[in-house]
């Protein structure tokens, strides 16, 4: 990942009209398409600028998740917002959940265990009916249904679609991720029931460390986008 060379001595949180932004020395953080970077609580600018003040002699880019998912939608969300709604839909119409095992017993009694919970939480909670399937062969969910999904998605302002967005595409579930920015289960939760079929299959078969490292990378991405989330609704201005 690239790095450059720390260009600053101090890193201090200001606020102005419309939120709060990050100042190194006297400039102003902007995203890369040049948008001002104006985070909406004390807590997630707070935080934003302690990773600006961590950075040694070079800065890394890597070493800043939470400054990457802001300016991600700062550039990407907020200028695509109908663009995204409507991917997040297509997500739905998909959900990984409404797809279960027809050739494994067992693996299909814990996706029913899991998941049907899940589905159920979207038809009482969402007004979402949603079919499930066992196989593989597309389902088609109702247009009502979709129509419900997008009404829970754009209920969200940008930063809670943003990770809506992230832990939806992390974990291919569009229910799950709507039910952990709705705090109805945590990161940790979301994984363990989004991967349930890999779980299921490592602990059968075994599991070689390419998919382990994936499974963590994802893991660690899911647990920093439940972090932006409390963060940006936390600590006021």
């Amino acid at each position: 990942m690239t790095t450059r060379k720390r260009f600053y001595k101090t890193v201090a949180v200001d606020d102005q009209e419309g939120g709060l932004v990050i100042r190194l020395d006297d400039r102003v953080v902007k995203s890369p398409a040049g948008a001002g970077a104006v985070l909406p609580s004390r807590a997630l600018a707070d935080a934003v600028a302690a990773e600006w003040e961590s950075q040694g002699d070079e800065i890394d880019p890597g070493s800043m998740p939470l400054f990457s998912l802001a300016v991600t939608v700062l550039d990407r969300v907020t200028p695509q917002r109908v663009a995204i709604i409507d991917e997040l839909v297509a997500y739905g119409g998909n959900d990984l959940l409404c797809y279960h095992d027809a050739e494994d017993s067992d693996l299909g009694a814990r996706q029913a265990s899991g998941w049907t919970p899940w589905i159920d939480w979207a038809r009482a909670s969402l007004g979402a009916e949603l079919v499930a399937a066992a196989g593989v062969m597309p389902v088609t969910q109702a247009s009502g249904s979709l129509a419900a999904l997008g009404q829970a998605v754009a209920s969200h302002d940008d930063w809670e679609l943003g990770m809506l967005y992230r832990a939806t595409t992390l974990g291919g579930s569009l229910v799950l991720a709507l039910a952990m920015v709705r705090d109805e289960m945590n990161s940790e939760a979301l994984f363990e029931t989004a991967f349930l079929d890999e779980l299921w299959q490592a602990e059968k078969w075994g599991s070689d460390w390419e998919a382990e490292d994936r499974r963590a990378g994802i893991r660690v991405e899911l647990d920093q986008t439940h972090r932006f989330l409390g963060l940006s609704r936390t600590g006021g201005r």
